[in-house]
């Protein structure tokens, strides 16, 4: 874990998993996350994400960004999907 890096919790609209990845990016920016994948090469899909802020805890991090992001203003031909960074603290989990 580079101290550049960040850790990111992807949450779509309407989905039942969350992604967790890793970025070199800034805050704002998270389009060349690397997300977490398993010993198979497959990406890792976190049922809750309590499990995802372990995962991400288990690699070194203390703090997370959530990731929210929502289609439903381009799905009605509005701009592009709607996309939130919000700081999550990842010390609770001890």
């Amino acid at each position: 874990m580079s101290v550049n890096s960040r850790a990111l919790i992807f949450s779509y609209s309407d989905c039942v998993h969350y992604l967790a990845g890793i970025t070199h990016e800034p805050e704002g920016q998270s389009d060349l996350a690397q997300l977490l994948k398993d010993s198979a090469g497959k990406l890792r899909k976190f049922p809750s994400l309590y499990r995802a802020q372990l995962a991400l805890k288990e690699i070194g991090f203390n703090q997370c960004w959530l990731v929210m992001q929502s289609p439903y203003d381009e799905m009605i031909g509005g701009g592009a999907a709607q996309k939130t960074e919000l700081p999550m603290p990842l010390a609770a989990l001890d």
